[in-house]
């Protein structure tokens, strides 16, 4: 939950100052990245993502628990679809993605575990297991 009200925090300040992105490296110095236009309101967007998926686990609403699922599996497809597409067109790539595709389906099992565990948290009228 902290890390969703983070996110909603910095979703906000970015929307508010218009950064979008910041890379510090000593070679290039620091190098920041402003929204354009419009798309300054995707911060607002995912701000408010973050913010319902705060309340919803705040008030242990068991849609919440579900979606969580739907998250998670949308995630770990995106990154080994991004991985596939960065990684595809480099020599030997096609090694690293199927490691990075490997490491992700590792993780998502580990979280999906984690994630099934915790369904009693949103059962309505449950006890605490402590």
């Amino acid at each position: 939950m902290a890390l969703l009200l983070l996110g909603c925090v910095v979703c906000i300040f970015s929307a508010i100052t218009g950064v979008q992105a910041f890379e510090a490296s000593s070679r290039t110095g620091t190098l920041i990245t402003y929204w354009q236009g419009s798309w300054r309101w995707l911060a607002v967007v995912y701000g408010a993502i973050f913010a319902v998926a705060f309340y919803g686990i705040y008030r242990r609403f068991p849609i919440a628990w579900k979606l969580g699922w739907v998250l998670l599996i949308a995630s770990a497809v995106d990154f080994i679809v991004e991985s596939w597409l960065a990684l595809i067109h480099e020599p030997d790539g096609w090694f690293f993605a199927v490691v990075a595709t490997l490491l992700v389906i590792g993780v998502a099992l580990y979280w999906g575990v984690w994630w099934r565990k915790q369904k009693h948290y949103f059962t309505p009228n449950a006890t605490e297991k402590t």
